[in-house]
């Protein structure tokens, strides 16, 4: 099962990584997605370890540091997809270390990368977090006011997070915060931080809509202490380090966004062609065979968007507008295509008893998680 659209030509290896995560999705993950949505705040660690041991958790990972070597976008658009096709909460959890990697890849020194990335690697890796969001600041990633004050030997970070996947399970942190308040975004560092970290705790799960396979806690910080050579970067670059984080993650969840997409629209379509009234399959009845149709046509043109984005940050070219517009374009499909679902299957669709009604509360994440739809089109817009 994919996307129909290829529009160059997969090497063998991206097949055959294509591949084991369709089969991963198809038999470990969408069996598994009603059962973890009832669970609502624990996150299914056993498909996470079931994941690592076939390659899935790390690939992303450069192969220097135990990785699968499929550093390039792309890949990870073409795996994504899979993965969130099985079910979008879990296939984004199986993939969260990803998310954690790229600011490190992008700022961190080669000692730095080996010590905390290596971990990631192998069939029990470390699970990780990235703390940007605040309680007053959420797509205003310069505004944050946790701050990381100098003292002998490295810094003392206070302030606290919110809405941080993987919090309190994840060992390993990347935290941002003000080297300088009076700087704007130019004040802001990262840091590196290992849980038991003394004056690090958490909050209690945060009972969430949808994607419930990864449980976000708040995150509090008195005084943690972090030495100066677990600082990502020199200071003040941690905003250009979450900025390109943000052009990679909204590609990427564009991805997982247009899988969403296409398991909503899979299972209406089948169930358009099995159901009939007045003597005949709904997708016979023109409003629903036009609904297909809208909802078949934006998916490819969000998944073409995602590659075209990929391709270019791939390229080394600026990404960023185009980053925001697959971000845009994607997660407002999911929303559009999962809503189409629903209503293909009438009161089925709003029942627990089939898929699309928790799959359409899973995709308006995307919608708000890596800015808002809002917040997409200003920075398009601020591109124009």
């Amino acid at each position: 099962m994919s996307t129909s659209t290829e529009p160059w030509p997969l090497t063998d290896e991206q097949r055959a990584i294509v591949g084991l995560c369709r089969e991963f999705a198809a038999n470990e993950i969408r069996p598994r997605g009603r059962e973890v949505d009832e669970r609502d705040i624990e996150s299914p660690l056993d498909i996470f370890r079931a994941a690592a041991k076939v390659g899935i958790t790390d690939f992303m990972l450069p192969e220097e540091y135990g990785g699968g070597g499929f550093t390039d976008v792309v890949t990870q658009c073409l795996v994504q997809e899979q993965m969130c096709w099985g079910d979008p909460g879990i296939g984004n959890f199986v993939c969260s270390n990803g998310f954690f990697a790229d600011p490190l890849l992008a700022l961190g020194t080669e000692e730095q990368k080996a010590e905390w990335l290596r971990p990631l690697a192998g069939p029990n890796p470390l699970y990780t977090a990235l703390a940007t969001t605040e309680p007053e600041s959420g797509s205003d990633a310069a505004s944050i006011a946790t701050t990381a004050v100098r003292v002998e030997g490295g810094y003392a970070i206070s302030g606290q997070k919110v809405w941080i996947s993987n919090a309190g399970l994840a060992d390993q942190y990347v935290v941002f915060a003000k080297t300088d308040p009076t700087r704007g975004s130019s004040g802001v560092t990262a840091f590196l931080l290992r849980k038991g970290a003394e004056g690090m705790t958490f909050g209690e799960p945060m009972r969430k809509m949808g994607q419930r396979a990864i449980v976000c806690r708040e995150i509090f910080f008195d005084e943690v202490f972090v030495p100066e050579s677990d600082r990502l970067g020199d200071e003040g670059q941690g905003f250009r380090g979450l900025m390109r984080t943000f052009d990679i993650s909204r590609i990427v969840l564009a991805a997982a966004a247009t899988g969403a997409a296409r398991a909503a629209y899979e299972y209406a379509l089948a169930y358009a062609r099995e159901r009939e009234q007045f003597g005949k399959p709904i997708i016979e009845h023109q409003a629903v065979a036009f609904r297909l149709a809208d909802m078949a046509t934006r998916i490819e043109s969000a998944w073409l968007l995602t590659l075209h984005a990929a391709r270019r940050m791939d390229a080394g070219a600026d990404a960023t507008k185009l980053a925001a517009m697959a971000k845009l374009q994607a997660s407002e499909t999911a929303m559009a295509v999962t809503w189409g679902a629903v209503q293909t299957l009438g009161g089925w669709g709003y029942s627990r008893e089939f898929p699309v009604e928790q799959w359409m509360r899973d995709a308006k994440l995307e919608e708000i998680e890596e800015g808002t739809s809002d917040i997409m089109r200003l920075i398009i817009s601020r591109r124009l």
